[in-house]
Formats: C-alpha cells, sequence, structure tokens
C-alpha cells in the first residue's frame, strides 16, 4: 500500500507539472504514427523538462541500464551464483531486503560516522540509491542531488524487485580493470564466466566498488584479501554463510587470469 501511495503521488506530481506546463511538449507531425513514436521512450524523454524526465527515466530504469550493457554481456539473475549477490548486499546494503530504497538507519550511522571522523568516511546510500546515481545521476555532492537519489530510488524500489535491483546493478557497476558488470569483471580478473564465480571469488567481486581502482587485485592484491575476508566476514554474520565456508575461503588464495 506504501509503494502504491508513493507512486501514485509522484505521477501526480508529474501529471500536474506537465498539465501546467502543456509548451513543453509539442505534438508532431506526421499523424498518429509520428505522434506515437515520438511519444514512446526514450523519445519522450528527451522532449521532458529534467523534473520530469528524471521521474520518467526512473520508470524505465529497465530499458536504460539494459541500453548501456551490450547484449551478449548482459547476466541475468538466475545465471549468477547466489554467492554474489549475498555478498553485495551484506558489504554495501544489509537492510536491503527491508528498506523501500532509502534505509534511513544507514543515513544516520553514517552521519554519526562522518562526525566521529570529521570526515567523509561513509554515505549512507542503499544499493538501489547508488543505481540510481549510476546511472541516472550525476556525482556531484550536493543537497539536490541526493534529494533526487532518494526520490527516484523510491519509485524504482516500486517499480522493480528486489531481484531485477540487484541485477540491473551488478552489470551496470565498475569493477575496476576496464570491467562494467559482472561478466567482465568475472572474465578479467579470474578467466571465467560468472556463474562459475567461487564464494571466494564472489566476495572480491562483490568488495570492488567500494574503490575499484585501489581495491584491483593487479594493483594491491592485499588490499583486495583484505576487502575480500571483510565481505566474507559480513557474509557470515548477516548468516549467508557457515564458519567452515567462511574459513575455507578466507584462506583461499585469490588466483587471477594471466
Amino acid at each position: 500500500m506504501k509503494k502504491l501511495l508513493m507512486v501514485l503521488v509522484l505521477l501526480s506530481a508529474a501529471l500536474c507539472y506537465y498539465v501546467t506546463r502543456p509548451e513543453t511538449i509539442k505534438a508532431p507531425a506526421g499523424g498518429l504514427a509520428a505522434m506515437t513514436e515520438s511519444f514512446s521512450y526514450p523519445n519522450l524523454a528527451r522532449q521532458l523538462p529534467r523534473p520530469l524526465r528524471l521521474l520518467y527515466q526512473a520508470w524505465n530504469i529497465r530499458e536504460i541500464t539494459r541500453s548501456r550493457i551490450d547484449r551478449d554481456d548482459w547476466v541475468p539473475f538466475d545465471q549468477m551464483p547466489p554467492y554474489l549477490s549475498q555478498a553485495l548486499v551484506a558489504v554495501e546494503d544489509r537492510r536491503f531486503y527491508s528498506h523501500h530504497g532509502i534505509d534511513p538507519d544507514g543515513i544516520l550511522r553514517a552521519i554519526l560516522v562522518n562526525l566521529q571522523a570529521d570526515e567523509v568516511v561513509e554515505g549512507g546510500s542503499t544499493l538501489t540509491q547508488q543505481l540510481v546515481k549510476n546511472n541516472l545521476l550525476s556525482s556531484e555532492r550536493s543537497m539536490q542531488r541526493k534529494a533526487w537519489e532518494a526520490v527516484l530510488s523510491l519509485l524504482v524500489e516500486a517499480r522493480c524487485s528486489k531481484e531485477e535491483i540487484l541485477e540491473m546493478y551488478l552489470n551496470t557497476t565498475f569493477f575496476g580493470n576496464h570491467s562494467t558488470g559482472v561478466k567482465a569483471a568475472a572474465r578479467n580478473y579470474f578467466g571465467i564466466q560468472p556463474k562459475q564465480l567461487s564464494l571466494s571469488e564472489c566476495a572480491v567481486i562483490a568488495g570492488l566498488p567500494n574503490a575499484p581502482t585501489a581495491l584491483n587485485p593487479y594493483v594491491d592484491k592485499e588490499a583486495c584479501r583484505m576487502r575480500r575476508d571483510l565481505v566474507l566476514e559480513k557474509m557470515h554474520k548477516e548468516g549467508f554463510i557457515t564458519s567452515n565456508q567462511l574459513n575455507h575461503a578466507r584462506h583461499a588464495d585469490i588466483v587471477l587470469a594471466p
């Protein structure tokens, strides 16, 4: 019910904005066929003012994310090893399955940590917010961008399932070493397909978005190993893996593709 209400509010706001700005979209010449084409995705988005365009793009985020990755490199969620999404959730957004796009507890924790450190060391962003920022917004640090990030994340959560959000995130995120998307990361780091990734290798990949260049195992293998072990510990804490699995994966060597 909350998701439905949120969607109705956003769409109502968009409709009101459009009604009060009828000049922003003009019917094209060429009859019904041309009008249908003009008002279809993604043509309509180009005609909209930025607020409506962002809402429209969030609603069509599936199409946007897929358009940015070669069809052959897109990996469906059910063809990824379960450990991969579990590792990502454990280290990046442990309340992913319980929030609706934004995590007030995470935001508050990040504020307290940043105040204590007297610098920005935590962002408090959910995986959904990261997906929105990476595909719909710029990386500028401003209150306006963060506000849009939160609003669009709520819309994406209402539009997409959790599995779809994870699928889009894992296929469009930069993992370092010229690797955008999990298929490129599995190939460039380990020389294998995503479905062949071990628990240790899943933890390596899930840890990379935090600092994809600095944690690149070809650049700093020890830093990558420490990050992998942190991911594994968080997976164990969240109940995704057993103590035996934790110990076995933590002692596994990171064997990279030649």
